[in-house]
C-alpha cells in the first residue's frame, strides 16, 4: 500500500472517531497505533491531524482504488468507531457513507460493526 493511501485511511479514521463529538483515550490510542503500524513519520502524522473539520470522509475514501485497501479502510474504520465500546449514530452514519462511496453494501458494514463491537 502506498503512503498516500495510508494517510487517507488515517484521515478517514480521524474523522470517524470525532464524529460523535467526543474523543476517548481508547479512540486516540487506536489512531496512534494505526499510524505507528503504517510507519507514518512526523510530517505524515501532521497531515492526518491537520485535517479540515469540513473534510468529507466519503470523498476522502473515494480516492482509494484497490480492493484490498478499501477493505482495510472499512475494517480499520469499524474498529476505530468501536474502540470506545459503543457506536454513536453519527459514527454509524459516517461508516455507512464511506461504505457507499467505495461500493460496499450495508450488510457487510453491519457484519464489520458486529464483529468490531464483539
Amino acid at each position: 500500500m502506498e503512503a498516500s493511501e495510508k494517510i487517507q485511511i488515517c484521515k478517514v479514521v480521524a474523522q470517524a472517531i470525532l464524529a460523535d463529538g467526543q474523543l476517548t483515550d481508547a479512540e486516540h490510542e487506536f489512531l496512534n497505533r494505526l499510524m505507528d503500524r503504517y510507519g507514518l513519520d512526523g510530517d505524515q502524522r501532521n497531515q492526518v491531524m491537520a485535517r479540515n473539520i469540513e473534510d468529507d470522509p466519503a470523498a476522502l475514501a473515494e480516492g482509494i482504488s484497490s480492493f484490498e485497501t478499501k477493505n482495510e479502510l472499512l475494517v480499520e474504520l469499524a474498529m476505530a468507531v468501536a474502540a470506545d465500546g459503543r457506536l454513536a449514530p453519527a459514527e454509524r452514519g459516517l461508516l455507512s457513507s464511506v461504505a457507499a462511496a467505495i461500493g460496499v453494501e450495508e450488510a457487510e458494514v453491519d457484519l464489520l460493526v458486529t464483529t468490531a463491537l464483539g
